[in-house]
């Protein structure tokens, strides 16, 4: 991974990630803690396994703070000290809001010098009855999520919040949009695809000698996340944007199932990458399953 990361490559890496061996024991410090600039602090236990089930099974009253801009924690302290500028690019779209509901528990981390955070934990508070519903302490210097960026221009996003089990747990959009913001960073905005458009869609793109192939899959329904499904919803118009592999030329579009072949512009500069050319088109109307193939 630290080879990966020289050349260049990102990571984003969450929750106890790199704390304990291949046989769940727990490790000293973060297996990958040059990488992602945090420490767990010396001489300080680990939570019993009892208490890490119970954090797995429970959702507290907690909540993630949101630097109004660029945060740097000194090595020293392990605290956090905010800059003067717009805030950072993971948090596009939370302008209106200075908390994020969270739900888990984080203990305290260093987090070295240089690194940048953006989140920070709330601890748990009484929520009812309502006159008792205040933040005891709506500030701290504990890091929900640590990020740099490396001399090889590598990107490493840490999140010792663990959104993304969150995410799959809760269904909260704002976590969904957290996570989709810090993979953006990440991979700097170069995507093969993008898909955009209202509805729940499954998109997988596939290549082939010559050609290659998108597969949507229209996911909205009125039970989504229950199964069976009992009825799925039209949605559309969409717009679809791929990258195209050198040996794709991008002539001909084709979809597989309603046997149209749609309009579509091809633009010479790479969408994601400025040597590769990259097409756009607009969908209307996927209802059912809608296999779409490209051929070019």
């Amino acid at each position: 991974m630290r080879r990966f990361v020289d050349h260049g490559g990102s990571v984003v890496a969450t929750g106890e990630t790199g704390l304990y061996n291949e046989w769940g024991e727990p490790q000293p410090d973060f297996a990958l803690a040059d990488l992602l600039e945090v420490h767990w602090p010396t001489g300080r236990e680990r939570p019993s396994e009892t208490a890490r089930a119970q954090r797995a099974s429970e959702t507290l009253h907690t909540y993630l703070r949101l630097a109004k801009g660029p945060v740097m924690a000194p090595a020293s302290t392990g605290a956090a000290s905010t800059g003067d500028e717009g805030r950072h690019a993971v948090l596009r779209g939370f302008e209106d809001t200075d908390i994020l509901p969270f739900g888990g528990w984080l203990d305290q981390l260093i987090v070295d010098e240089g690194a940048l955070v953006p989140l920070t934990f709330i601890p748990p508070f009484p929520i009812y009855p309502p006159e008792t519903s205040w933040m005891r302490e709506p500030k701290t210097n504990i890091p929900g999520l640590v990020l740099n960026t490396r001399p090889s221009g590598g990107r490493i996003a840490y999140l010792p919040a663990d959104i993304d089990r969150r995410f799959a747990r809760d269904n909260l959009p704002d976590h969904g949009d957290l996570l989709a913001n810090i993979v953006r960073w990440a991979a700097k905005d170069a995507f093969p695809l993008t898909v955009a458009g209202p509805g729940f869609i499954d998109c997988h793109l596939y290549r082939q000698t010559g050609r290659a192939i998108l597969h949507l899959v229209n996911l909205t329904n009125a039970g989504t996340w229950r199964q069976p499904v009992h009825e799925l919803i039209p949605v559309g118009p969409l717009t679809v944007r791929i990258k195209l592999p050198q040996d794709v030329p991008g002539r001909k579009v084709r979809l597989l199932v309603s046997g149209e072949t749609p309009s579509f512009v091809l633009h010479a500069a790479g969408y994601c990458s400025r040597s590769s050319p990259y097409w756009t088109m607009n969908l209307q109307s996927s209802s059912n399953l809608a296999r779409f193939l490209r051929q070019f």
